[in-house]
């Protein structure tokens, strides 16, 4: 088992239990990027994943203690 923090940015925050911004998750080794975002209900809610202020792929196999940043598709008018 591996612990991450997730950290949810702007309308993300509705995600999360009582729209907290972040919050830690125990995960099984070996869990990508892409299977937390699907465990969080946000397949189609994240526009970006980053760790460390560098945007990461959603193949990107999470380690124990990292911090995961995600932001939500920019939108204009």
């Amino acid at each position: 088992m591996i612990s991450v923090q997730v950290r949810m940015h702007g309308n993300l925050r509705r995600l999360l239990p009582q729209g907290v911004g972040s919050m830690r998750i125990e995960l099984d080794d070996g869990t990508c990027i892409g299977e937390l975002v699907t465990r969080l209900h946000a397949d189609h809610e994240v526009g970006v994943a980053a760790i460390g202020k560098q945007a990461v792929a959603l193949s990107m196999v999470l380690e124990d203690g990292v911090a995961v940043d995600f932001y939500p598709h920019l939108e204009g008018g």
